[in-house]
Parts: C-alpha cells; structure tokens; sequence
C-alpha cells in the first residue's frame, strides 16, 4: 500500500546532528514516499543539502521567519501543506512547536515527532498540552530518548511513543589505516561548549606527560566564536598545541575517520549521536563519557569505552590505557563494523518510519 505524501520539517539555522538527521532520513524516505523538505531560508540545510535533494526528486521549501512564535511561518507552512497535499509531517525540533501546531491546525494531518536529545525542562503545563495535542506519533532515536520524552513532554491519551534508531550508511569500501608510531585522534561536531572540544585537548595532557606521540583533529563548524576563542587563549600556553588542529567543516569526514585511531567525544546530554554511530562504523576505537544513551552502544554489542565518571582526569586514564594497547584495541575496534552496518542499517530506519506514515 502506497504511503501519501510527506513533509520532513526542521527548522534550525545551524549544522549539528539533529539538521545532518533530518536531511538523511528525507533521502532514505523518498524512494518508497514522495518527500518535501520544509527549513528555514539561509539555513545550513538550505545552503548544503539543496544538491541532496535535487538528486532524490526532494522538493525543498524554505521559510523566512525571526522568532518561533511567527504568523509569517505559520501562514507559508501552512500554505506548503496544503498546496502540496502533505498527509504526513516529521518534525525534527521543539522550539517551532507552537507555530506548527496552528499552522496544522484543521488540517488531516499524521504527525510525528523526532526526538535526538535530551530535555531537561518539562513541558506538562497546559500550554504544551494543547500545542502537542495533534501529535500522533513521538519517536526517539534512542532508549534514553524515548524515556525523556516520556518525562518531560505532554502525551496525548491517543499517541505512542516508540524508538528509531538512526541509521549509517558507508559508500565503498573501509579501509582502517594500521597503527603508524603516533596516536591520531579525532572528534567530528560542532565546536560549541558541552560538545567536548575542550576537554578533549585537556585529555591529551596525559600523552604529552608519558612521551606518546599523537595528534587531535576537530572536525565540524566553529559555532561558538567565543568558546573558540577560549579555546585559542588556552593553547597559548600548552605544551602540546602543535599537536591539535581545527579542521571546521570538511566534505572529507570518511577519509579522516579512516585515517585516525580513536574517536575521543566527551560530550553530555547526546542522544544517540551520529558522530558516535560513525565513528563505531568505521572502525575506530571509541571513547565516550558513559551518559544518556550511552550504555546503549554497550547493551548492544558494541566494543567502546565509557568513562563511569564524567570527568576529564577518568577520561585520561582510559585514553593512556587505550593508548597502552593500541593494537588490540584497534583489533577489537574494527569488530564494531558488521555490527553497525546491521544495527544501523538504512534499510531498517526506513521501513520503521514508513510503518509510521498513512
């Protein structure tokens, strides 16, 4: 039975795991559904995902609005649902949530929303209750996920809640380089504070200190200019700072995932991240803060490293210890890649979302 047509909506201007997740289950959606993608207009998923759509028959609409509360933005989404016969809508976001509820207004529509991070503020009070009342569907990417959505937003009498794990897709062949005499270590997101740039650099201290040579790659947008520019006033003075280098946005992410030996990505309040689930697809020895859905990766299989304490002085310990038996950590490692490529499986996330659509 054929599936009606479908918006996948987010709304934010920025280049993070929730924006790259949008656009990827757009793409895995639209060889069995047609798909629009409704974003904001000068968005990161405007100015690098466009080529992306074009290629899978994708219709991309984008909206100018300054606020989240916008009659402006309820009028064109509004105006795209009708106008294109949308039926189903994936929302990828929370802010916009208002708006969305009376741009949906009276409509048909089959509503769902898709959860990747943690929420810390409720959202039970009466307000939320009538701007999620016509939510059909809430999905998170995770366990954890699926539980904070539980805790901290409204559910109507007649919506579900489930899990959809995101999906990895690999094109060609990975080849893992072999350890060659220096550690090389990497974390691909965005650099902002809680991502884990900066904790990751304190890290290495311990390398520095016992003679190990090694280097860190960042790899993702300079967001935050002053978290940056903290950043850049402690490497001042460090010991090790020709060791580290911020790539920023790169196309080349496979090609340095392949080059490197340990993923390090000591950020709090992920849901089950895509830089993470990459990392574990490409072989790469992992090393995470155990929290929020972190124990995941363990539960199901996985060979990767969570530091029972969210602290840097635990995150050395661990990092000189993989440091220490690098070989057979990169042996393990590279264990965890039929195990993603079947976990993770585009396949897979695909037929859970389209069970979900009318």
């Amino acid at each position: 039975m054929s599936k009606k047509n479908t918006a996948v909506i987010c709304l934010s201007p920025v280049n993070g795991g929730m924006e790259l997740a949008s656009v990827k289950l757009a793409r895995i959606l639209s060889g069995d559904v047609r798909v629009d993608f409704i974003a904001k207009k000068d968005s990161y998923i405007e100015k690098k995902a466009d080529n992306d759509f074009s290629k899978n028959g994708i219709e991309l609409h984008t909206i100018d609005f300054k606020k989240y509360f916008s009659l402006h933005l309820i009028k064109k989404v509004r105006e795209i649902l009708i106008q294109r016969e949308i039926k189903n809508i994936i929302f990828l976001g929370a802010s916009e949530m208002k708006s969305l509820y009376f741009a949906t207004y009276g409509l048909d529509i089959n509503f769902i929303i898709r959860q990747g991070s943690k929420k810390t503020t409720t959202k039970k009070d009466i307000l939320h209750k009538l701007f999620y009342s016509d939510v059909n569907y809430f999905v998170g990417n995770c366990e954890y996920i699926k539980q904070n959505i539980i805790d901290i937003l409204p559910i109507p009498k007649d919506s579900s809640v489930g899990r959809i794990y995101s999906s990895l897709k690999i094109d060609g062949g990975i080849q893992q380089s072999s350890y060659q005499d220096k550690l090389k270590i990497v974390l691909v997101g965005r650099v902002h504070p809680f991502k884990g740039q900066f904790e990751a650099i304190k890290t290495c201290e311990i390398l520095f200190d016992n003679n190990i040579d090694f280097e860190i790659k960042f790899l993702g947008d300079i967001q935050d200019k002053n978290y940056y520019k903290e950043i850049q006033n402690y490497l001042v003075d460090c010991k090790y700072k020709d060791n580290i280098e911020f790539v920023g946005y790169t196309n080349r992410v496979k090609e340095y995932l392949q080059e490197s030996d340990i993923f390090l990505f000591p950020s709090l309040g992920e849901g089950m991240s895509n830089a993470i689930i990459e990392a574990l697809g490409y072989g790469l020895i992992t090393i995470i803060y155990d929290d929020t859905s972190s124990p995941e990766f363990k539960e199901l299989g996985f060979h990767i490293h969570l530091t029972e304490e969210n602290s840097v002085e635990v995150l050395k310990e661990r990092l000189l210890f993989v440091a220490e038996n690098i070989v057979s950590e990169k042996e393990k490692a590279l264990k965890n890649i039929e195990l993603a490529q079947k976990v993770f499986a585009p396949a897979r996330e695909k037929d859970e979302y389209i069970e979900l659509l009318v």
